[in-house]
């Protein structure tokens, strides 16, 4: 049986979604996303943070005195609850708008034991954080990574213990595919599906991935999901008026009561750092 070539997968899904792009500002794109984000993850509380803590307290993955580095903490997902039950979090997020956002929610919470480094990850001296860290982590950021695997040793390299990676289970929903039919026609869809392609990466890397899915709600006034999706469509498309016209009745079409609620479901993947010979 032929052995498959998971991180050539990845590396094409990759390839094929920078051809789909009408530009490439990720960093801009989300210092845009920073309000409609920061909506949605604050839900009944954090409750996508909290659910990943759980998983990773009743693990014993992570303990009072952890401390964790966090890639692309977005408005503060695991910043806010974990900062909480642990003694720090570092986050390194390059995005201007989310670094204001994460501000914002950790004075409203009165969290202080947190700090952010304005840098891209891929700009991180690895050498200078080695072994610092009892956990790291990041959520829904490594479909920005070619050289995946490259960036996952990295993770492992700045921690001691343990690493972690959360992703959602699917892809395209029903109602987004519907929008996209509205606005894009017949044209191809970009592929964010990260699970089971990091789960065999891993594996396949001779690591030994731990899984537990977990299932959040997320929830977003409709200004914010109309915005969300207005900047999600400008990537791929010149935005024409009759375009955004079409964005916005969907949206109102699928909310209520001036909130857009959506179920889902996300895969908390994490494992012990190999006690191999460091590659810095």
């Amino acid at each position: 049986m032929l052995k498959v070539d998971w991180e050539k997968r990845w590396e094409e899904k990759f390839e094929e979604r920078q051809r789909l792009l009408r530009e490439d500002d990720t960093i801009e794109y989300w210092s845009k996303r920073s309000e409609d984000y920061s909506d949605s993850r604050r839900t009944n509380n954090y409750e996508y943070g909290h659910k990943v803590l759980s998983t990773l307290m009743r693990y014993e993955v992570l303990r009072s005195d952890s401390e964790v580095l966090e890639i692309g903490p977005g408005p503060g997902t695991f910043i806010i609850p974990f900062a909480k039950k642990i003694k720090k979090i570092t986050a390194v997020e390059p995005a201007k708008g989310m670094i204001k956002k994460i501000q914002e929610n950790a004075k409203e919470e009165r969290i202080e034991n947190y700090e952010v480094i304005h840098k891209i990850w891929q700009g991180i001296d690895i050498a200078k954080i080695k072994r610092m860290y009892n956990l790291t982590i990041c959520s829904i950021v490594l479909w920005m990574f070619k050289d995946v695997f490259h960036q996952i040793e990295r993770m492992e390299q700045s921690s001691k213990e343990y690493c972690c990676i959360v992703t959602g289970t699917g892809n395209w929903d029903e109602e987004d595919e519907k929008l996209w039919q509205k606005v894009m026609g017949n044209a191809k869809k970009p592929d964010y599906g990260e699970y089971l392609l990091i789960y065999n990466i891993l594996y396949n890397n001779e690591r030994s991935p731990n899984v537990k899915i977990i299932g959040y709600t997320s929830e977003r006034s409709v200004k914010n999901m109309v915005a969300m999706k207005t900047a999600f469509f400008d990537r791929y498309i010149e935005l024409t008026p009759e375009i955004k016209k079409v964005i916005e009745e969907h949206v109102l079409k699928g909310s209520y009561g001036g909130k857009c609620r959506k179920e889902a479901k996300a895969a908390v993947i994490w494992w012990k750092v190999h006690d191999k010979k460091d590659k810095l």
